[in-house]
């Protein structure tokens, strides 16, 4: 007996419908943190922050984003004091990949993207501020719970390089966050 209600839960559970994909639209807000994996200049410690996404999905295996984010970050090293250094990225834009065309409560996609990106001057007052192009390249998954309603989970790696004068030599930098972003996603 024991057997046999397993077996119908088993093949119940197993084919269950999926939930199919709402409509093409998708907005995503959430929070997001940033692991520096090499040391320039503003050297920066792990920082929190949010982004918020708007997602279109023109075709079963391709999609655009449109997103902002925002990070704060505390200096280190050679930028040691100059805390609440804020990381815009304002727009990104990424063309996401689903190798899985079938709507699925899991979703998984491969993304790459490039964007605009600010750095704020911090506490410090020493002439951190910067302006610069990055790309990126990430892999994510959605989670659907319903059809409307999904978690977001990526891991991106920003490549970002900055200008940070006008005058003089040696105006550039970079900077290069990897980046875990985790958010709720309303699909419309």
């Amino acid at each position: 007996m024991k057997k046999l209600a397993l077996t119908i839960l088993t093949l119940t559970l197993a084919s269950a419908a999926t939930p199919a994909l709402a409509e093409n639209f998708s907005v995503t807000a959430g929070g997001m943190g940033n692991i520096y994996v090499v040391d320039a200049r503003p050297e920066l410690d792990p920082g929190v922050g949010g982004y918020f996404a708007f997602d279109y999905r023109w075709a079963p295996e391709l999609s655009t984003t449109f997103s902002v984010v925002v990070t704060t970050q505390n200096g280190t090293g050679i930028s040691a004091g100059n805390n609440n250094i804020l990381v815009f990225g304002i727009p990104t834009v990424d063309f996401k990949y689903y190798p899985i065309p079938e709507a699925t409560y899991f979703d998984p996609f491969l993304l790459g993207g490039v964007g605009f990106y600010l750095v704020s001057d911090g506490s410090g007052g020493n002439g951190t501020q910067a302006a610069g192009m990055g790309a990126q390249a990430g892999v994510g998954c959605d989670f659907y719970f319903t059809q409307k309603l999904s978690f977001q989970f990526m891991g991106i790696f920003r490549s970002i390089a900055l200008i940070d004068g006008i005058s003089g030599t040696n105006n550039g930098t970079a900077i290069f966050p990897f980046s875990l972003q985790g958010g709720l996603s309303y699909h419309f």
